[in-house]
């Protein structure tokens, strides 16, 4: 046991500044999606295509192996001719699916919006229901649907924002985290080796 604790310190002690140049890296990424938005959807839509295709292709053999071990493979087959099917449309009409998909999003945002205010004044009359934050989510959820019914530029700018500031925020916890790691082996190797 005292074998295998001293080789995870070791590992920890030697590599931490894998998980240091890793939180770097989520740092530049995050940054540079502020920094560049326009570029950073544009990559990002490339990166959904190619993840679209590929995975549509892994269905497909997935469905065919199936098909050869006697089993159904329909399912597979249709959902990898699917995938590549919509990673053709968004590579084709990129802004034309954009647009679809922001739409779906924002009439999803007012049903449930809609749902969530319904629901927190149903809820009105029983106490300690927390209705109230029910109805203010569904107002939040309402506003954000007609936000993006009428800019659907606003969800995509939405999504940006979010990923960019979770890159940073783990970029730092990473960083961060790698000095306790390496503290940490450098701790294990002490220990064990007396």
């Amino acid at each position: 046991m005292t074998t295998n604790v001293r080789g995870m310190g070791e590992i920890a002690a030697k590599y931490w500044w894998v998980i240091l140049v890793r939180g770097i890296i989520l740092i530049l990424l995050g940054m540079a999606m502020l920094i560049w938005p326009k570029q950073s959807v544009w990559v990002f839509a490339i990166i959904f295509v190619a993840y679209l295709i590929v995975d549509g292709i892994m269905s497909i053999f997935q469905g065919l192996s199936a098909r050869r071990s006697g089993q159904s493979g329909t399912g597979d087959l249709v959902v990898g001719a699917l995938s590549i099917l919509a990673g053709i449309v968004i590579l084709v009409w990129p802004k034309e699916s954009g647009t679809v998909i922001a739409f779906l999003v924002a009439f999803w945002a007012l049903l449930a919006g809609i749902s969530g205010i319904a629901g927190g004044l149903a809820l009105r009359k029983q106490p300690g229901s927390g209705w109230g934050w029910f109805v203010a989510w569904g107002v939040l959820a309402f506003a954000f649907g007609v936000i993006v019914l009428f800019n659907p530029a606003a969800l995509l700018v939405s999504l940006l924002w979010l990923v960019a500031i979770w890159a940073i925020m783990a970029g730092i916890l990473f960083a961060i985290a790698s000095f306790y790691v390496r503290k940490a082996g450098n701790l294990i190797v002490a220990q064990t080796s007396t």
